[in-house]
């Protein structure tokens, strides 16, 4: 079975949503996601759940996530948060890791291209790109209706 990797921050969890709404209330607050609870409390993205989960009928799912290293307790936050959208069997499949081109898979869903995404070796699926704008267009291309 294929594996596919899939990141948290802006994939997942609205991490700029949250981030944008902390600088808006505090704009000399640099980094929103050094505050205790940041990660922990961020909403799921648009149609993310439901859509990791058919992931899951079709391929080997895993998460991916780069750790903040401002903010040490996003270890656990991140835990925490795939714990309670996601389920303990999505925890024991979560991998931290700060150079995502050291771990080896067949896709990984990722918006950002800055900790190893374009070394990869599978394919590298930018999330909020033209090509995969939301998770509507990465369904329809990782599960072709036949």
């Amino acid at each position: 079975m294929k594996r596919v990797f899939v990141d948290m921050d802006g994939v997942l969890c609205d991490f700029f949503g949250a981030f944008q709404n902390v600088r808006e209330k505090d704009p000399n607050f640099k980094f929103p996601q050094s505050r205790i609870g940041f990660f922990k409390n961020l909403e799921p993205m648009p149609n993310a759940i439901e859509s990791f989960n058919k992931l899951k009928e079709h391929y080997d799912v895993w998460i991916l996530t780069r750790p903040s290293f401002k903010n040490i307790s996003c270890f656990n936050e991140k835990a925490e948060w795939v714990l309670e959208h996601l389920g303990f069997d999505i925890l024991e499949k979560t991998i931290m890791c700060g150079d995502k081109s050291l771990v080896k898979g067949d896709y990984l869903i990722d918006d950002n291209g800055q900790n190893g995404q374009p070394e990869f070796e599978g394919e590298w699926i930018e999330f909020a790109s033209d090509k995969f704008p939301d998770w509507t267009s990465v369904i329809d291309y990782l599960i072709p209706i036949t």
